[in-house]
Order: C-alpha cells, then sequence, then structure tokens
C-alpha cells in the first residue's frame, strides 16, 4: 500500500513474467517440483491461475527492439500524446520511452495481476489497468499505441469484437484501432500470421480503418535471449484513417518467393524489410518456416 523505492523497483524491473515457464507450473514434472512447490506456496489461488495461464504468451520485448520502434515513431513526426500499451507486461515500452517523448500520458493494460501490480509500482505516475483488454473501452483517445500483443490460436469474449472471429492478435489490432484516434499510429510486434495468413479477412478489415505505413519481418530468433521464444513476427506499423472505407491494397494478399515460400506481398515487394532468409526447418512441431 505504498510505491516502491528506487531500490524496489530495480528489483521489480528484473521481472519478465512466467512465459516459456509452464514446467514450473507442472506438479507431475520431477525435475521442477522445488519450484512447482514455492510458486502454489507464494500465490493464492487466483494468482497462481492467472500465472500459468500466462506461461503461453507471457514473452517480454528486448530493449534494441523497443527502442528502434520509438525512433520510427519520432521519424514519422509523434513528440507527444496519449499513449496506450495494451498487452504492457511489467511495462518496457513506457520504461524505455524517450527524453523527447517523456511529456506523454502512459495508459496500460496487464491482464496478469503479479506482472500488473508490478507495473503500477513500476510507473506510478501511468493510468495502468489491470484486468483484460476486453474490459477497456476508450475510443478514438490515443495519439500512439505501442506494444508486443499476445499471439495465439484463441479466441478473446469481447461482445463487440466476437463477431469478427479474430485470433487473440488480431482482436488486438481491431481493438486498438477504435481507441486511437484518426492520424494516431499504431506500432505492434506480431505473430507472421497477420500478415501471412491464408485468409485475408483480418488485413481486409485492417485495411479499411488505417494505412500500412511498413512493416518489419524479425528472424525467428529475435526474442531468443530476451524471451526464450522462437516464432518469426513482425513490427507493423499503421496510420488510422479519419473515416472507413473498403480498399484493397496489394498487402492484403499473398504472393510467392522465388524459393516457392507463401508470404505477404508487402515482404515481396520490400525484401529490405526482411531480417534474415527465408528457410524451412524440422522442429518439434514438424516442417517449419
Amino acid at each position: 500500500s505504498r510505491n516502491a523505492t528506487p531500490e524496489e523497483q530495480e528489483t521489480l524491473a528484473k521481472y519478465i513474467g512466467w512465459g516459456g515457464l509452464a514446467e514450473a507450473f507442472d506438479e507431475d514434472n520431477s525435475s521442477w517440483i522445488r519450484e512447482y512447490k514455492e510458486l502454489k506456496a507464494a500465490l493464492t489461488d487466483e494468482e497462481y491461475a492467472a500465472a500459468r495461464a500466462s506461461t503461453l504468451n507471457a514473452h517480454y520485448t528486448s530493449p534494441t527492439v523497443i527502442k528502434a520502434i520509438y525512433e520510427a515513431v519520432g521519424n514519422m513526426g509523434f513528440k507527444t500524446g496519449n499513449i496506450l500499451e495494451p498487452s504492457m507486461g511489467v511495462g518496457n515500452f513506457f520504461g524505455l520511452l524517450p527524453e523527447s517523448m517523456q511529456n506523454s500520458r502512459l495508459y496500460g493494460v496487464e491482464l496478469d495481476s503479479i506482472t500488473g501490480r508490478i507495473a503500477q509500482k513500476l510507473y506510478p505516475k501511468a493510468d495502468i489497468t489491470v484486468a483484460g483488454f476486453e474490459t477497456t473501452d476508450r475510443r478514438d483517445f490515443f495519439d500512439l499505441a505501442v506494444g508486443n500483443v499476445p499471439f495465439g490460436n484463441y479466441k478473446v469474449n469481447d461482445k463487440a469484437y466476437n463477431k469478427l472471429n479474430f485470433s487473440i492478435h488480431d482482436y488486438f489490432f481491431a481493438k486498438t484501432l477504435d481507441q486511437v484516434r484518426p492520424g494516431g499510429v499504431i506500432a505492434f510486434i506480431t505473430s507472421r500470421y497477420t500478415m501471412d495468413k491464408q485468409s485475408n479477412e483480418v488485413r481486409k478489415h485492417i485495411a479499411e480503418h488505417a494505412d500500412l505505413l511498413g512493416a518489419i519481418r524479425l528472424p525467428n530468433n529475435a526474442f531468443k535471449k530476451n524471451a526464450g521464444t522462437e516464432v518469426v513476427s513482425d513490427i507493423i506499423f499503421l496510420q488510422k484513417r479519419d473515416r472507413p472505407q473498403v480498399i484493397e491494397p496489394d498487402w492484403i494478399h499473398l504472393g510467392q518467393t522465388e524459393e516457392g515460400f507463401s508470404i505477404n506481398s508487402y515482404f515481396i515487394d520490400h525484401p529490405e524489410m526482411v531480417l534474415g532468409k527465408f528457410a524451412t526447418e524440422v522442429t518439434q512441431y514438424g516442417k517449419q518456416d
């Protein structure tokens, strides 16, 4: 019931969440039994359930990527305004806000209660909601939305968006587009499947409401050191339009690379925006691009 001291904040800032730690929640895994017992003893039932649920996607973003996103947004002319991070973790994006943007007002949302409460102690001046993104509704309010959205092949129950039937990462785009004001910018890290999904429904929806300013494809080891996860992901920059219009720019469609990979036509037209080379490898999940 008090603010954290600077020393306490230093300790709290080292917390990176439960992503990739599913073993610590498995009572049948003998190698992790000590950690399992420690967690069960330290957390309430509600905290334990929320922490275990977050092992799928609580992967925190490396400072290198965050700084590059801010640099790009600064080059676009953003100086100060209302900034949203809708899946904030402990707030790495807030912690690395450049000096030139320090007068902005920060708004964050975090589902996991332990993570969200740590964020509140690290950034007491920010407006941080510890709940699901589906509980929030600030329309046409934010000038900039940044973050690393949760990836996964599952849905969020949000009455206003259920009809879209989007997976969680695409839901975050749809809802954020409504919360950013016309002219505002969204800079999200997302699964490659926002851009590469066979169905173009999601991209059509995005194109209706925003212009694609650019995208960068990151190699699958971009977050390995920081978050212990290996996925191909994209940084997508969008600018919200004044009013929706039905248009079909090239980037809503897929194309083929010379090697026969089916990817978004934006990356075929802009190979310089792909960091790495396309390849197939055999993993525990079978053959993967």
